[in-house]
Formats: structure tokens, C-alpha cells, sequence
């Protein structure tokens, strides 16, 4: 008898550590994160509680939401040190905790209200799609980013990639000239455009597109990509058009340049008039990393 007692109870310990992993790996499962690095204009620095006199070049988040609708938030800000994707002297790093929730707030499918006792204001970020995610302003208007980094973040380990259902929020363009810029991981674009010749130990291409309009229709004509690639600026000419709709997303609006050195066109989704997103041939969104979005932003006077 004591030997079955020892044999069952082996049984249920057995089961009972095969129970607790299987809880575990639910509960894994079920954690979004988010990453990204962003700028630290005054906006972003009030609701995050960083002091105004604080220089802050970026921010680089780390953003765990969990399915009992809480959510732990990682940052780590300063100045850049030169040369490396760190800060100087390591930067500050905060931890904040809190509750979110989720709601659809046209043109968005999925905005994630971020509340903590430690914001001065809730954070904003709408889902553009399941990998792909943006800050928004109070106002529910995309965060504009610089020529460094953008206010996009994105899944950690992605999923399933389909196309932003974003609806474009484009207005009547009467400028004769418009310029984005920005900073976005190497390798995925090489792959996509290996006329680029990037080296393999490429991270990052600095971008700066140009877009010019006819003076009389304004309708899209030439455009001036210039970008850097293994620390060598080329400047490329082209001609850009705008696409409206794709089979799953009819309100898309995207824009399409030619280059003659390259085979395939470089295709933006046009997040608003200020944000652009890279996505691929297959219409789906480029994802980043925790350095860099595959997002350009429309160049501040």
C-alpha cells in the first residue's frame, strides 16, 4: 500500500508541474510587447513624467500588455551617445504600471488607452495592425517623428503580417514640394532592393524623400531620394504616383516611386499627411526593431 501511495503521489506532483507549465505558457502567450524607439519631444516627456529641462534625444520602450487589461511599461532615455545605438552614460531608466483599455476611434480600428497613477496624461497608441503600432496625441492625431526616429512601435516577435487597415487621412495637397525623412533598419530593405548593395554589417539607412508637385495641377511628378547606406550618401532621381485602395483596404492611399537603379518600386503608406510607412510588394507593413521603424516623417520647418 505504500508503495502505491508513493506511485500516486508521483502521479500527482507529475501533474500538477505539468498543470503549472501549462498555466505558464497560457499566460506567455497571452502578453503583447511592444518595442521601439521614439523621440522625446515635450509632449512625450509630460505624459511620461520626465522634468522639461531633461534633454532627451529618445526614448527606447519596452511595452508588456497582459489579457487582465494591465500592463508594465520600460523605457530608457538621454542622449545618444555618438556612433552607437546607446545613451551616454547608459541614459535613465523608468518603470511605470498601470491599467489600459481599448477602443475603436475612426479612422482607427484599435487605440490603446494607457493609464497610470505616474502619467501626468494617459498614452495613446493605436494598432495600425497586429504588428505595427503608433503614438497618437491627445487629439488623436499620428505623433509626428524627426530624422532620427519615429513615434512607431512594433511586436516583438511578430505575427501573422496582413495589411494596415488604417483609412488614410490624407487632405488636398497644394504644396509644390514636400520632405519626409528618417531612419529605418537596413537588411529587410537590401532583401527587398539588392540593387542597394548594402553590406551585411548594415543596420540602418538614413532616408530623406522629396516630392515634387506640377505648379499648375498639382499632381505627383519627380521626387529626390537621398539616402545613406554604409555611411555613403547617393541621391537618386525618380518619379512618384499615388495609389488609392487594395483589394482588403479600399480608403489606403499609397505612394509608389520609381527609380531607374532600382527593379522594384519603393512603395509608403500614407498614414496621415505627416507619416509614411514602408510596406513590401505585398502591400503588408515592414517591421522594425527596438532601434528603428520602418517610418518616415514629413520634415519640420
Amino acid at each position: 500500500m505504500a508503495t502505491f501511495n508513493l506511485f500516486f503521489g508521483k502521479i500527482l506532483l507529475l501533474w500538477g508541474m505539468f498543470l503549472l507549465s501549462a498555466c505558464a505558457a497560457t499566460m506567455a502567450s497571452s502578453e503583447l510587447v511592444l518595442v521601439g524607439s521614439t523621440p522625446g519631444d515635450e509632449i512625450i516627456k509630460t505624459s511620461l513624467a520626465i522634468p522639461a529641462e531633461t534633454t532627451v534625444d529618445f526614448i527606447r520602450w519596452n511595452l508588456r500588455l497582459y489579457d487582465n487589461d494591465k500592463f508594465v511599461l520600460d523605457i530608457n532615455y538621454g542622449e545618444s551617445q555618438p556612433n552607437t545605438l546607446g545613451f551616454k552614460e547608459g541614459g535613465t531608466v523608468n518603470t511605470f504600471t498601470g491599467t489600459f483599455s481599448v477602443s475603436e476611434n475612426n479612422p482607427f480600428n484599435a487605440v490603446y488607452h494607457l493609464k497610470s497613477a505616474d502619467f501626468s496624461a494617459d498614452i495613446l497608441i493605436a494598432a495600425l495592425n497586429d504588428n505595427i503600432f503608433h503614438l497618437l496625441t491627445p487629439q488623436n492625431q499620428m505623433m509626428v517623428g524627426n530624422g532620427g526616429w519615429s513615434y512607431s512601435l512594433q511586436r516583438k516577435v511578430p505575427t501573422h503580417n496582413g495589411e494596415i487597415s488604417l483609412r488614410s487621412a490624407i487632405q488636398e495637397d497644394s504644396s509644390i514640394q514636400v520632405v519626409y525623412e528618417g531612419r529605418t533598419p537596413c537588411q529587410e530593405i537590401a532583401a527587398e532592393h539588392p540593387e542597394m548593395k548594402a553590406s551585411d554589417t548594415c543596420f540602418k539607412i538614413k532616408w530623406k524623400l522629396t516630392l515634387m508637385r506640377d505648379s499648375v495641377t498639382y499632381q505627383p511628378t519627380t521626387c529626390i531620394i537621398r539616402n545613406i547606406v554604409d555611411n555613403q550618401p547617393r541621391d537618386i532621381m525618380g518619379r512618384w504616383e499615388i495609389v488609392r485602395g487594395t483589394a482588403t483596404n479600399p480608403h489606403a492611399i499609397m505612394y509608389k516611386i520609381t527609380v531607374y537603379n532600382l527593379a522594384e518600386p519603393i512603395l509608403l503608406f500614407a498614414g496621415d499627411d505627416n507619416v509614411l510607412f514602408f510596406i513590401n510588394k505585398h502591400h503588408e507593413p515592414m517591421i522594425g526593431n527596438k532601434d528603428f521603424s520602418f517610418t518616415v516623417n514629413q520634415k519640420r520647418p
